[in-house]
């Protein structure tokens, strides 16, 4: 039996940082807005046939092993001792978005993986359920540095609205106009490739440990709570739209003067993509590289597209997943 998974990635557009587990837990909420978009990681599946006493992983690397216990990659090492794979297996993964770009990859591969072994044991786990077992083997490897968000905004798919509580308590909460609205406001946004990646666990950790972040993160908190609770009753979509796009601005003015989150080089990209004519939204993820959010204002978006690709900038459109993770035999 072979297994294959995919996770889409996620977006993130106003509260993050909020659900920071080191935030939620001086605070004692945190709560951020997002949704799941059509870029994709994807895990095959199966146990090895034949006399193989050894099973093989092809990730970013090659690994053999005889044990799990000696697995190297520490995520696919404690997915597998977690459901006590002791057979080997055979695994193969693929991502389609830039690795430490803000997009939440490593958090759409856990889950998808997770999706993959659940399918392969024959165990039957919710995808919420799902998400909540790949925050806790991700926190345990970030030494308490990253959130909850990610796993659950690319297991649900759609546009999600995430409360976060002490103690790893997530709840999902459901505005149906406000997601209308969050899917036609994304038609017109741009993500941004600017090519430059950066450790995702490395800039949270700095963020962490900066003594102003939590003002900031509670600033950001506190526009996003407003922004819910200012359009929740509201029936027009456009009026929605007005609003979102208000909070998101706010939220940028605060975020990007925390630590880490703009360099140098992502100032002068920021600068050129100014030029040419986006309106910049926001960096997505925890910032120092990655992607932009934008909306273009020109009349050639062909062009323009083609000049930026000779500087490895790369402009595409964000559809929307609305299926979250799913999994399949063949």
């Amino acid at each position: 039996m072979i297994i294959v998974s995919k996770c889409p990635c996620r977006i993130s557009l106003i509260g993050g940082s909020s659900d920071l587990d080191w935030f939620v837990n001086k605070k004692g909420r945190g709560f951020s807005i997002g949704f799941a978009v059509s870029s994709y990681s994807r895990v095959i599946i199966g146990f090895r046939g034949g006399n193989n006493s050894r099973g093989l992983l092809n990730y970013s690397s090659r690994e053999e092993y005889l044990s799990i216990d000696s697995i190297s990659h520490p995520i696919i090492r404690k997915c597998l001792q977690k459901f006590d794979f002791r057979e080997p297996i055979e695994l193969a993964s693929f991502g389609e978005s830039m690795l430490g770009g803000g997009l939440a990859s490593s958090s759409s591969f856990v889950v998808a993986l997770i999706k993959s072994l659940t399918k392969l044991k024959n165990e039957e786990l919710s995808n919420e359920e799902i998400a909540k077992l790949a925050c806790s083997i991700e926190f345990d490897e970030s030494n308490g540095a990253t959130g909850r968000q990610d796993q659950y905004l690319c297991a649900l798919g759609g546009v999600n609205f995430l409360s976060f509580k002490k103690n790893g308590i997530v709840k999902i909460k459901n505005y149906p106009i406000v997601s209308e609205a969050i899917c036609k406001y994304c038609e017109e946004i741009y993500l941004i490739n600017t090519s430059i990646s950066r450790s995702a666990q490395e800039q949270l950790t700095l963020i962490k440990n900066d003594p102003d972040s939590y003002f900031c993160i509670e600033k950001i908190l506190d526009i996003a709570e407003g922004f819910i609770d200012e359009v929740k009753d509201i029936k027009d979509v456009n009026s929605i739209i007005k609003k979102l796009e208000i909070a998101i601005r706010k939220s940028w003015e605060i975020k990007k003067n925390m630590k880490g989150v703009l360099n140098s080089k992502l100032k002068d990209i920021q600068t050129l993509l100014i030029e040419k004519d986006f309106d910049i939204i926001k960096i997505l993820g925890a910032g120092g590289g990655g992607y932009f959010l934008a909306k273009y204002k020109g009349k050639n978006i062909e062009k323009i597209t083609k000049e930026l690709t000779i500087k490895n900038i790369y402009i595409k459109k964000i559809p929307i997943d609305l299926n979250g993770c799913q999994s399949w035999e063949i």
